[in-house]
Order: structure tokens, then sequence, then C-alpha cells
């Protein structure tokens, strides 16, 4: 609640700095002059144009200004710290390419921001979210990091048709896009390909919709929910390729899976630990070792009008997952279309049951 209100407020503010944008100047940054001393000398709502060139210095943003990036300057923060740190409410930083040495290239300690068309490789979190609202990220190139994006305690942001690639240096915690204590965020229609263990993981963050993502090939998970993540929305997202599965929940609860597409991963959806009370509907679930699998005490969960087709298991049901619904799904020339070995569950809802192509 407290968040939510500093989101209103930030808005507010926002609006009162639109207003005095009217007499805004233009400030030209040509190389071998500093950025910062720009910065320093500008005015809320004043664009600061960065010629192209390199820039070797760490800028601290603490007013609202439009940094503007003219032929894709080069920032490189070094090891001096973040690239750029967003300190005020109401910033733009659009047209950059940045590096750090293992550090963060865009670092966001505020509100309603405006993060576009940057390229940003080498850095530990390419973009950072540090309790933070209502920020739009979108059109970024974000590759070769550790992390490409992180939201930490945030809530509200739009991250939306970024390029997110290759955040794979083999390190325990790398990941394309990740979500922790973050909650109400729009991740949307970007593409993920190749980011260490998963390409979209959420740790504890609920109330989110991931919609109409393209995630490929990574170590372990195209998406990942865990550590009790609830009540998300997971929809027509393509998950193909990816190692272990292509949507996996680990102790998360109540979640809508809805228009998926999970093709020749090795599983396709994958829910367990405790991993109850969730929808699995419509989603199309092909080529992958198991199709749709529950197990470890997954249960009370409702798989409806699934397609799963030429999988090795179509569905598969451990021992220890049950009181689970499953109807309408449409079982297709798999090696077996349904293994069932938990405990009471449902293959009709009374009146429908499901399609299986070896029975005619």
């Amino acid at each position: 609640m407290k968040l939510r209100g500093k989101c209103l407020a930030a808005l507010a503010l926002a609006v009162m700095i639109l207003s005095s944008m009217a007499q805004a100047a233009t400030i030209n940054v040509s190389p071998g002059e500093s950025i910062q001393a720009a910065v320093n000398g500008a005015s809320p709502g004043d664009t600061i144009s960065v010629q192209s060139g390199v820039y070797r210095e760490s800028l601290n943003i603490s007013k609202p200004v439009i940094l503007m990036g003219i032929g894709r300057p080069l920032l490189d923060g070094s090891a001096m710290g973040s690239a750029i740190v967003l300190r005020a409410d109401g910033a733009s930083v659009s047209g950059f390419g940045i590096r750090t040495t293992r550090r963060t290239g865009i670092h966001v300690l505020s509100d309603n921001n405006i993060i576009e068309n940057n390229t940003i490789s080498g850095c530990l979190d390419g973009i950072r979210l540090d309790h933070s609202c209502s920020n739009f990220i979108a059109l970024n190139d974000i590759n070769n990091n550790t992390n490409g994006i992180t939201l930490y305690a945030s809530e509200e942001n739009t991250v939306a048709n970024n390029n997110v690639r290759d955040n794979n240096i083999n390190e325990e915690s790398d990941c394309g896009i990740f979500l922790a204590y973050s909650q109400d965020n729009v991740i949307q229609d970007n593409d993920l390909m190749d980011n260490g263990d998963s390409s979209l993981s959420l740790r504890s963050s609920s109330n989110n919709t991931l919609r109409g993502n393209n995630i490929l090939y990574n170590d372990w998970y195209g998406i990942s929910l865990s550590e009790s993540s609830n009540n998300n929305l997971i929809a027509r997202n393509n998950a193909v390729g990816n190692k272990d599965a292509g949507i996996y929940l680990d102790s998360s609860r109540e979640n809508l899976i809805r228009e998926n597409t999970a093709l020749d991963n090795s599983r396709g959806i994958y829910l367990s630990y405790d991993s109850n009370d969730n929808i699995v509907q419509g989603n199309n679930v092909s080529f992958n070792a198991k199709g749709l699998q529950l197990a470890t005490h997954s249960s009370n969960n409702t798989l409806q009008n699934n397609t799963a087709k030429e999988n090795g298991y179509g569905i598969y049901l451990s021992f220890s997952s049950g009181w689970n619904l499953l109807f309408s799904n449409h079982l297709i020339d798999n090696g077996y279309n349904a293994y069932d070995m938990g405990q009471s569950n449902r293959w009709d809802n009374g009146s429908l049951g499901n399609y299986y192509s070896d029975l005619g």
C-alpha cells in the first residue's frame, strides 16, 4: 500500500512537470564534453541532446530531464558505478549504447520514467528497478549481461517489445527478465533467447501479466514462477527449446496459464512443489518429452481444453498429485496420451471428458 501511494504521488508530480515543459530548452553535448555537467546545468523538462561518440562517465540524474542520444553515443561507466542512476521522477533515457564493468547499466530509483531504444551490454544488471513504479521500458536491446532486466519490489511497470538475449555468463543468477517481490507489472511482447537459467523468472511476485513473449533456448526454464508467485496471468507466450520446461511453477498458486504454445522442451508446462489451484487452459504443448506434467503434491488444479500432440507423454500426473480436474483436453498421437499415478484425479467434469487419438 505504501508503494502504491508513492506511485500516485509520483503521477501527480509528473503532471506538474509536464506543465512546466512549455519553456524547456535543448542542451547539446559533443564528444569531449561532460554529459553530467549538462545535467547539472539543466532545468526540469530540458532535453540534453548527446551527439555520437564515446563518453566515459557515470551519470546521476536527479531532475526530470530528457536524455537523448543522437547517432547511438556510447556511455561507458567503466568500474566507477552504474552508468546511469535515475533518482528523479519523470526522466527519459533513449538512444544510447551503455556498458559498465560488473555494475548496473541503468539503475532506477524513481517513478514514471521512460527507458527506450537503448543497447545495454556488459553489466551485472542491464536495467534494474528498485522500489519503483509506473516506468515504461521498451524497444531496448539488452544482451551479454548477467541479468537483462531486474524488478525488485516494484509495481505497475511496463516492460514491452525489448530484445533480451545472451544474458548468460554461467552464473547461478543469470536471467533475462527477473521479478522479485514485485506486483501488478506487465511484461509483454518481448523477445527473449539464451538467457541462462531462465528467460522470464518471478520470485515471490504476484498479480503480474506475462503476455505475448517469445522465449527460446534457455538452460532450464522459459518462464519460471517460484516462492509463492500467485495470481499471475501467463497468456499467449511461445516457449520453445528450453532444456527443462517451457513454463514451470514451483510453490505458486492461483495462476491462469492460458493459450500458450510450448514446443520442443523437456516438459511443455510443468507444475511442481505444491503448485495448487492453478488453471491451465487452452494451451498447445507439442514435441516435448512430457506435454503437461504435475508432480510433487501439485493438486486441485484445472486442466481444460489443452492440446497435447506428439509428445512422449501427453499428460503425466505423478503419484503425489491429486484432486486435479482434467476435461476437454485433446491428446493426439503422443507416445502415451495419458499417465496418471496420482490420487483422486478426475478426467471429466461430469459431462465432458477428454479426446484420445488412440481411442478413435
